[in-house]
């Protein structure tokens, strides 16, 4: 590869744009020709290709995401683990209604519907139920795929080793919803330091019977036990995974673009 494609891949790859639009610039002969004269400058070519990829971008549908549990355990940290952007940031979102906030970013086809802590007391854990199901309801109106809720994450901590009987009451009776029963649910279990543990707790979780597609141990980040040992991050590329495998076809472009847990999609 001559000096100058390797410059041109370079900055490329410093701005963040999808080489794969690269291929369709360089196999024209024009590009090609432009690149061995030298006649354009590599900036004018990044210039194409990055309006090549908002025009990709701008025609994919957006993925719209549901993520409740209890306050603490790691939703952030999950939801900037698996996507582009680092969407999720304390404070940032939009409401949308008193229990829940939009997180969105300009440029990225993903809406993430962040809840309030599940810790918060009856009223309000059935205030979060109440509101995923409008959610739901209300984006099935128009059969507009933008507007419909694609799945539901649930998290739960597995730093506590155990399993609170309200939270499996609470999500057996929101998948029993008419409307909410028809989306992808998937439990994630969040923190899992221990993979023996986070096991233990997964088999508790199946044998629950919940109308759930899944429940998946993950640690979203490299955590340092001590100065000799890390333990590695695991679990989001199953998350990404099965998210490709149970949702419509029209999303696996979006799912594609908008994470970077997988390398295999």
């Amino acid at each position: 590869m001559s000096e100058s494609r390797n410059d041109l891949f370079g900055m490329i790859n410093s701005q963040n744009i999808d080489t794969s639009l690269i291929n369709d610039v360089l196999s024209k002969s024009s590009a090609g020709a432009i690149i061995s004269d030298k006649v354009m400058e590599i900036s004018d070519i990044i210039n194409e290709i990055g309006n090549k990829y908002k025009k990709k971008i701008e025609e994919l549908n957006t993925l719209n995401i549901i993520v409740a549990g209890k306050t603490g355990v790691g939703k952030s940290t999950l939801i900037n683990s698996v996507f582009k952007g680092n969407l999720a940031q304390t404070g940032v979102g939009k409401p949308v209604t008193q229990s829940t906030k939009a997180i969105t970013k300009p440029g990225v086809p993903l809406k993430v519907y962040d809840t309030k802590g599940f810790e918060l007391g009856k009223d309000a854990q059935e205030k979060v139920k109440v509101d995923i199901a409008k959610l739901i309801k209300d984006g099935n109106k128009n059969y507009n795929i933008n507007e419909m809720i694609h799945c539901i994450w649930y998290c739960i901590s597995t730093v506590s080793n155990r399993i609170e009987p309200e939270e499996i009451e609470w999500l057996r009776e929101l998948t029993a919803i008419d409307g909410v029963k028809q989306v992808p649910v998937m439990i994630i279990l969040t923190q899992a330091f221990s993979k023996k543990n986070a096991d233990i707790m997964r088999k508790m979780i199946m044998n629950e019977d919940l109308n759930v597609i899944g429940v998946i141990p993950i640690l979203a980040q490299d955590y340092e036990i001590n100065e000799e040992y890390v333990a590695k991050a695991y679990g989001l590329e199953e998350l990404i995974q099965l998210m490709s495998k149970e949702l419509p076809n029209k999303l696996q472009a979006t799912i594609q673009n908008v994470q970077i847990a997988s390398i295999n999609l």
